[in-house]
């Protein structure tokens, strides 16, 4: 028997459906058998015309038909290893590994194809029969991007999972001077730093024009030192990483001048703006060109009135370390820097002087009650934003007025003073206190009403309470009753938040059947007692039914008996030896209409009461005249 192959191909190419039927045709054909379907004869009408139905509902009809035929059905998958770990950088050669399901064609072949992070995807490899397959990263592959990698058959055409694979960057470095400029004037001998910017995958090689070579390098920027004794350009000729060589640019150029003309400037002004007064702070500047034997550098500043005055020790280093002085009030000033060989002046900086910060904790008396919140005050002077933390904890910071008033929610008598102050300038000078005294009312327990006034000995009860005031940490409440003699003893007690569950021990029974006693709620730390209520408390936890009763009665006719409750909680329960049941009656006596057929004996055969299960006493006798 001959077999042709009819394919399904699912929407994602991930699945392809291999049925064996009854004919093979000898010339290719088109899939028109799907959409144009011949009708055989004696064919039954479950065919699917596949345009009218979604792929998933045209591969399940063709699944079940060839399922009913009898056919082998085969499902086709491509599964690609993870490549996850793999960094590779642009035009490398990776091996590409992947399993398959199914029987693929004798002429099919593999291809590797990478997707971009657009979804553009391109073959980069050969089609190959088997795998792993050798494929190639295209060297014009921007690294750094997130690409996928999948596997394409040709006979089936079916398409793997996406795996991720990370490709690698390659190098970039720019050169310049520290200071981002390309061109600077020194004296002979006089060092300059360089700074060479780097892009790509770490680490990093490169070498400068002057042949010096850096190696492996991790720190970006990378800084270099040199010493030209002529004027030099410095540029870099080669950069490469882990994935080769890259591109440069910079050539900052370094002119070495015997006799410069001398220059006094100002750097870094911005981080000028506001200083503290009485705290060091550095003053950077730059001096190029050629100073005179002994020359010196000082930090100058003038107020409103434009006077320039020396703030700082004579120096010879580009950065002089200052303070303003503490005669010098808080307010706008202006600040340069002056050499004395020759005489320069550089630009002025316009600053700001800002005080050490100053905090006081008002000397405030607060009178709160238990769990209440009050307000304290405290007044800063000196630089803001400020922030102060309090004795017991309260913090608070980016405080911007003052005074300025703070929450406390003290649970004892409590001495606030500041533990910590400042503001712009730091830790500032802090003092003061305030106290603040919390009324706590008396320790008091009060006994809500009961939910029930009587109770069966051995028996639980729930007593819903409150309290007031403090107790101790070691307090322990306990439900007392009062026993045979009068005096009260401790119950088992149980205590959650709103209600005491005690239990009622026989021990304190009272030796007739019902006995009125106290119940209270006492505490040990503080010693406190709720007010004495009244609970009737059942001796016997067993109810005795007694039936009783004596009658004649015609066939047909009713008559009564009786039933007495003694001991037990009501309402009873109880059940005759006729079957019939009366389920929670409080009537004591009870009586109970009967209708016997025949000559009868009733007696109790189950009983119950709110102190569990009783007892039956007694019968009743109904003599039936036929």
């Amino acid at each position: 028997m001959s077999k042709f192959f009819i394919i399904a191909f699912l929407g994602l190419f991930l699945s392809t459906t291999w049925v064996a039927a009854q004919e093979v045709p000898s010339e290719p054909q088109s899939d028109s058998t799907l959409t144009n379907p011949v009708k055989k004869k004696g064919q039954k009408s479950n065919e699917v015309v596949a345009d009218t139905l979604s792929e998933k509902e045209a591969e399940e009809q063709l699944l079940k038909a060839a399922k009913a035929n009898g056919d082998t059905v085969y499902t086709y998958k491509i599964i690609t290893g993870d490549l996850s770990y793999l960094s590779v950088c642009p035009g490398t050669t990776i091996t590409v590994p992947f399993a398959t399901e199914g029987p693929f064609d004798a002429d099919n072949n593999f291809i590797v194809h990478l997707i971009d992070p657009s979804g553009k995807s391109i073959p980069i490899s050969l089609p190959t029969k088997g795998g792993p397959i050798k494929a190639v990263i295209p060297s014009y592959k921007i690294g750094g991007e997130v690409y996928k990698i999948q596997v394409l058959s040709t006979i089936p055409v079916i398409k793997s999972q996406e795996v991720p694979i990370r490709l690698l960057q390659t190098p970039t470095a720019r050169i310049e001077i520290i200071d981002g400029t390309q061109a600077v004037r020194v004296m002979p001998g006089h060092e300059v730093q360089l700074r060479v910017n780097l892009q790509g995958t770490a680490p990093w090689s490169f070498r400068l024009s002057d042949s010096t070579i850096v190696y492996q390098t991790l720190s970006n920027p990378h800084y270099l030192t040199v010493r030209p004794k002529h004027v030099q350009a410095y540029s870099i000729v080669g950069v490469s990483n882990a994935c080769g060589s890259g591109t440069t640019s910079g050539e900052p150029i370094i002119n070495v001048d015997d006799n410069p003309e001398p220059k006094l400037e100002l750097k870094e002004v911005d981080k000028l703006v506001r200083v503290c007064s009485g705290l060091p702070f550095q003053v950077p500047f730059s001096a190029t060109g050629k100073f005179k034997a002994g020359n010196r550098f000082v930090v100058q500043i003038a107020d409103r009135t434009g006077a320039f005055k020396t703030i700082s020790s004579p120096d010879t280093t580009g950065y002089i370390t200052t303070q303003i002085p503490n005669t010098y009030k808080p307010g706008d000033y202006r600040l340069r820097v002056m050499s004395s060989a020759p005489y320069l002046i550089s630009q002025t900086a316009n600053i700001s002087i800002a005080a050490p910060t100053v905090a006081t904790l008002q000397r405030d008396s607060l009178h709160l009650p238990e769990n209440g919140t009050g307000e304290l005050s405290v007044r800063f002077e000196g630089g803001g934003p400020w922030f102060v933390m309090l004795s017991d904890g309260t913090y608070e910071n980016n405080i911007m007025d003052s005074p300025h008033k703070i929450s406390v929610k003290p649970y004892n008598d409590t001495n606030y003073q500041i533990s910590s102050a400042g503001g712009l300038c730091g830790v500032g000078k802090f003092s003061g206190r305030a106290r603040v005294t919390v009324t706590t009312p008396p320790a008091s327990i009060t006994m809500e009403k009961l939910p029930q006034s009587m109770v069966c000995a051995g028996s639980s009860i729930e007593i819903p309470y409150k309290t007031a005031g403090r107790y101790s940490s070691t307090n322990r409440f306990v439900v007392q009753i009062t026993d045979k003699t009068g005096r009260f003893v401790d119950l088992p007690t149980t205590v959650t938040p709103t209600t005491f569950t005690a239990k009622v021990t026989a021990a304190v029974a009272p030796g007739d059947t019902v006995r009125a006693q106290k119940i209270r709620i006492i505490s040990s730390s503080p010693a406190v007692s709720s007010k004495e209520e009244e609970i009737r408390v059942i001796a016997n936890n067993k109810a005795v039914g007694e039936v009783s009763g004596k009658a004649f009665i015609t066939g047909g006719r009713s008559t009564r008996i009786t039933l007495k409750f003694k001991n037990g909680l009501p309402p009873w329960s109880f059940t005759l030896s006729d079957g019939t049941a009366v389920n929670g009656t409080f009537l004591n006596p009870y009586l109970i209409t009967v209708s016997p057929t025949a000559t009868t004996e009733y007696t109790i055969s189950a009983l119950k009461s709110g102190c569990g299960t009783g007892i039956g006493t007694g019968s009743a006798i109904v003599t039936v005249d036929k």
